[in-house]
């Protein structure tokens, strides 16, 4: 019961934090946890798993406990005592749980509108109806499911069956899917402490991201640019189905993601990557016609995501999706002129929003002649994919 309730009291405090200072999720998580060395991998996991599915529910739940919208940070220990009775869950004789009943949370909730049931902001309800129609009642659900770990085995050091056998040593059971070189993760442990990640056999990253990459139809020898590369998991993706030869440039605005991509290259065995700041537009002119393959994983709202970040929702606003669907149609229109003629540009987001995806390519291929759209990649959550939610375009160049 004592380690019960410290791991109760642990959450009231990460969920304050995240819910109230506007702290990132992940960050409060990972803190919480190193405060705490001395839990088992059970209670681990039961406090990152429940913390996040109260994030995720945390509308619902709110209403579901007041009637309104509105709550204090008084309120959190209810808001968990709320989250466990919708659970089906008996709740412990605490004092702080005192005076909560099922029949007042639900009455409260048989008055919920779509939005609130589902736990999304109203604007964000209404502009995914507007722009998914019928198909985003389905979408919402499932980027209201937990997110699964996948695992990208590295080809240059490995293959998927030493990687499970390494796995399996360290208690961490994978199973193999249809997408090739990708595990998923069904019993866990310390994946980051095992050998097979010391040795570089593989990186943690969606199923969903891992089909971004081959879009780009590479081969060895190749020069491809990934000009949106933040910590770099698509460029090493990149490299190993290059079988590092040939070569990568990796670029950011931000030099500290690069630093972490320089690391992960290292341990991955990754040779022919070089990373460059992107310090103005001459960064991106010098370029011009150089490379046979261009990557464009640009800046978008994340909602393709939502699953395995679910505080994102409650962060995200109206107009910083619109000063976004600026800014990609700035990065689709300048970046793309890095490649070369007969070569290929991928545009791709973690949005499941067309006004980022579709209607952007489109826009784009009005005004650019020689491009031509060669293929197209939807993964929306609930509909087609059970990973996170990708969307990618393919664009050949087709003349000067």
């Amino acid at each position: 019961m004592f380690a019960e309730r410290q791991c109760v009291e642990t959450q009231i405090i990460a969920l304050e934090q995240i819910m109230f200072t506007e702290q990132y999720a992940d960050k409060v998580i990972e803190r919480s946890l190193a405060e705490q060395p001395y839990w088992d991998l059970s209670t681990r996991h039961v406090f990152v798993t429940q913390t996040y599915d109260i994030i995720r529910w945390w509308r619902k739940l709110v209403f579901a406990l007041s009637g309104s919208d509105e709550v204090g940070p008084s309120s959190i220990w209810h808001i968990w005592g709320t989250y466990k009775l919708l659970e089906g869950h008996t709740l412990p004789q605490w004092p702080e749980l005192d005076g909560l009943n099922l029949q007042s949370i639900e009455e409260n909730l048989a008055k919920a509108s779509d939005a609130q049931v589902n736990s999304y902001p109203d604007w964000f309800w209404r502009r995914a109806q507007q722009e998914l129609g019928e198909q985003w009642p389905l979408v919402a659900k499932g980027l209201n499911v937990p997110a699964k770990t996948y695992l990208r085995v590295n080809t240059l050091k490995a293959e998927s069956q030493k990687v499970q056998h390494a796995l399996n040593e360290d208690n961490i059971i994978t199973q193999t899917l249809a997408l090739d070189n990708a595990l998923e993760v069904t019993q866990y442990g310390p994946l980051f402490k095992s050998k097979a990640f010391s040795q570089g056999w593989f990186e943690m990253q969606d199923a969903g991201s891992q089909q971004i990459a081959p879009l780009l139809d590479l081969k060895p020898g190749l020069r491809v640019v990934d000009a949106c590369a933040g910590a770099g998991g698509k460029s090493l993706h990149i490299a190993a189905l290059m079988q590092n030869k040939g070569y990568v440039l990796s670029m950011d605005i931000h030099q500290h993601k690069l630093d972490v991509l320089k690391k992960r290259a290292k341990r991955s065995g990754v040779h022919m990557l070089e990373t460059r700041v992107i310090k103005n537009s001459k960064t991106i002119k010098r370029l011009k016609d150089k490379f046979d393959r261009v990557l464009l994983d640009v800046p978008c709202s994340g909602t393709g995501v939502l699953r395995r970040n679910p505080d994102a929702k409650w962060h995200i606003q109206n107009n910083n999706i619109d000063s976004l669907i600026a800014l990609q149609s700035e990065i689709l229109q300048r970046y793309s002129q890095m490649c070369k003629l007969s070569g290929r540009v991928v545009y791709a987001t973690c949005s499941i929003l067309p006004s980022e995806n579709q209607q952007q390519v489109q826009a784009f291929l009005a005004n650019n002649p020689q491009f031509k759209l060669v293929e197209e990649l939807h993964l929306l959550p609930g509909i087609n994919s059970e990973f996170d939610g990708f969307y990618g375009a393919v664009l050949e160049r087709i003349s000067d």
